[in-house]
């Protein structure tokens, strides 16, 4: 195993801090756009901090409640912990590179590179959701497999580094359940050497260790399930349309092709088209063993991410799948892409894939830095010319507007109260984004459930949950769903159309309603 030099160090770091630097300066300070409705959600919950929440681990909250106490509760403070995720993976994988090119210094670079090329992590280091945090602990993992293998081969202590793959899955499951499939794989891959590993110095202590941590990281989940009959369970059961979910069951005579097959145009999508080419040219030629100086250890990183490819495949059966959830795949195969490269950098393939890669990266790059400017006149375009590909810039944008618009009907209608009058909504993403973009930041509360939607994280927090008994009687505004639905939910003895706002591209009606207490209906 060979110790990083001075030029792979440079290698790995260069393009981490520059990316870094430019997501500060550029998203975080002079170009930021408004929170998506995930990252205000995520950032409620930071402010009522559990052991877990229905349908995440407490990784994302706990990461936004660190920098907001920093930073503030600001943009910048909700996304600054996914701009240090992305750039730790940076420096991970770019280890990887190295350690499964034998020490090369030119693929050290190309996975560098090839890695913030990753149209999904470009995105992903934008906005602060679940996915790079998962990604910082799952790539260490890969990284810590690969290390324990090459220094039983070399006959050292393996004690560091099954200790920190054990450490690193669990803090990657605090952020993301799909870390265990990681894990999965990673047990899959290091499975030809278990035998060397066994009887390696520190085996036993390292393996005791990393249980323990990994244990560590299961454990708030477990424990806050445990305590209200596994709503997370029946989450994720809903995910896959089977007996027992929260969102109903999906029968095999009602599967559609457009499934599966978006789920792959997904997987394609996700590194980029062409990066994507380049890492499936790698494999195949690892295993015609056509690369340069590639490392055994290779298998390690490539079933790092096939139980995870593997699995939302067969997701893809029983219903539609969303682009991001493959995100842990992807890393794992960059060295393949790079060592590919290596091996026919002299060729006209990989000479146009890899200046097709390098002109989408860096033109979809400066998209994302410069978002606020250079998208809405893009968006335009595209619209005016009915082109089938779309910016969906209304998901980081208009929140803001959309909140003093709310409070200036709320204030019409009730005067100086209506700044203080409860606000409850049809959703959970309207409910965060009003609660983190109207003055002073207030409680919002969610009552999706009421309305016959899936129950939402905002049923457990004790402060935004909505009880309509404590509110009877009282003045309420409340937004987004129609009157039907409310009164279907709800008795009033007022319920005002207040007006309707446009947010998100659609409509949302709102109301000043009084819902009837117990003494009325008497």
């Amino acid at each position: 195993m060979k110790s990083l030099n001075r030029s792979a160090a440079w290698a790995i770091l260069i393009p981490a801090l520059v990316v870094l630097v430019a997501r500060v300066v550029l998203q975080g300070l002079l170009l930021p756009t408004e929170l998506s409705g995930d990252e205000a959600q995520y950032w409620d919950w930071s402010r009522q901090l559990q052991l877990s929440y229905y349908t995440k681990g407490p990784g994302v909250a706990l990461i936004i409640a660190l920098f907001t106490s920093i930073f503030g509760d600001n943009e910048l403070g909700v996304r600054f912990g996914s701009y240090i995720a992305h750039a730790l993976v940076a420096i991970i994988v770019g280890i990887l590179g190295f350690q499964l090119s034998g020490g090369s210094n030119r693929v050290t670079w190309l996975t560098s590179i090839g890695y913030q090329c990753t149209l999904g992590y470009q995105l992903g280091g934008s906005l602060m959701t679940v996915d790079m945090p998962m990604m910082v602990g799952w790539s260490l993992a890969t990284v810590a497999a690969v290390a324990a293998v090459q220094r039983a081969r070399e006959g050292r202590g393996i004690a560091l580094p099954l200790s920190i793959a054990g450490g690193a899955l669990g803090f990657s499951f605090l952020a993301k359940y799909t870390a265990l499939l990681g894990g999965l794989g990673i047990l899959i891959g290091i499975w030809p050497w278990r035998k060397q590993l066994w009887s390696c110095p520190g085996a036993r202590s390292g393996a005791l260790m990393g249980s323990l941590l990994l244990i560590a990281g299961l454990a708030p989940v477990v424990i806050w399930n445990s305590e209200r009959g596994w709503p997370t369970v029946q989450h994720l059961l809903g995910h896959i349309s089977v007996p027992g979910g929260d969102s109903g069951v999906v029968s095999w005579s009602e599967f559609e092709f457009s499934w599966p097959l978006t789920y792959l145009l997904q997987v394609i999508v996700l590194p980029g088209p062409m990066l994507a080419v380049a890492m499936v040219l790698g494999i195949l030629a690892w295993k015609k063993s056509r690369l340069v100086n590639p490392q055994p250890e290779l298998r390690i990183a490539l079933w790092s991410a096939v139980p995870l490819l593997i699995f939302y495949l067969m997701v893809s059966l029983k219903g539609p799948t969303q682009g991001n959830w493959t995100a842990g795949a992807a890393a794992g195969l960059l060295p393949f892409a790079a060592l590919w490269y290596d091996s026919q950098h002299r060729g006209k393939l990989a000479l146009w894939l890899g200046r097709g890669v390098l002109l989408r990266s860096m033109l979809s790059m400066l998209l994302l830095l410069t978002l606020p400017w250079s998208g809405p006149p893009l968006s335009g375009w595209l619209s005016r010319n009915s082109a089938s590909i779309r910016i969906p810039i209304d998901r980081v944008t208009g929140h803001e507007s959309f909140a003093m618009e709310v409070r200036r009907l709320a204030t019409e209608a009730l005067g100086d109260d209506g700044a203080t009058t409860p606000i409850v909504c049809d959703y959970y993403d309207r409910t965060a984004l009003l609660g983190f973009y109207l003055p002073e930041q207030p409680v919002v509360h969610c009552a999706s459930r009421q309305l016959g939607a899936r129950r939402s994280a905002y049923d457990d927090l004790v402060d935004t949950r909505f009880i309509a008994a404590e509110f009877a009687g009282k003045d309420l505004i409340l937004v987004g769903a129609s009157e039907e639905r409310w009164r279907l939910a709800f008795e009033f003895t007022h319920l005002k159309n207040l007006g309707t706002l446009l947010q998100r591209n659609r409509q949302r009606t709102i109301f000043h309603a009084r819902i009837r207490s117990e003494m009325e209906e008497e």
